[in-house]
């Protein structure tokens, strides 16, 4: 098997991986945690950050990686349809790991010093908040996933997108 083909498959798992976890997420553990009170709330958070925070960021750091050596593997093949999707599968990934750096990180660090008997007041907003990013980087990391599906069917006779540009210049 060639480094690209392994790359781009490697690349695909991972992503699936992702997207499948924050997907599941979105489906299952989002709705319910609308619903909780705000005890049951802080109990279930600061107890599922714990467990995603053991494997989550090592996962999303091979991520980057795999996609970054591919694209560096692909460089000379960057007219073609199957490099902008790795680089915009490339793209989702990165958005969504600023947006969990910039975005869910800081709420954890709030929700984190809560405690179970006296919430603050505005716990509610601060939870919504915290679940509508995490549904931003569950489409992310979706369509991350969609593009990489896409480069693994494109063929490999396309033509170049840019075959014609050397002609206008």
């Amino acid at each position: 098997m060639k480094l690209n083909q392994f790359l781009k498959y490697t690349s695909l798992l991972l992503i699936g991986l992702l997207a499948g976890n924050a997907f599941a997420f979105v489906i299952g553990m989002g709705p319910v945690m609308e619903k909780l009170s705000a005890s049951s709330y802080i109990a279930f958070h600061q107890s599922m950050q714990r467990s995603f925070l053991s494997w989550t960021p090592l996962l999303c750091l091979v991520v980057v990686f795999k996609l970054s050596v591919h694209l560096i593997v692909m460089r000379r093949q960057w007219q073609r349809v199957e490099f902008f999707l790795v680089l915009f599968a490339m793209l989702c990934v990165a958005d969504e790991l600023v947006m969990t750096w910039t975005g869910n990180m800081p709420l954890n660090r709030v929700i984190h010093m809560w405690q179970f008997q006296g919430p603050p007041n505005d716990w509610e907003s601060v939870r919504l908040q915290w679940l509508n990013l995490m549904y931003w980087r569950c489409a992310l990391l979706v369509a991350g996933f969609s593009f990489m599906i896409a480069s693994v069917l494109t063929k490999k006779t396309e033509s170049p997108i840019l075959q014609d540009v050397s002609v206008a210049f």
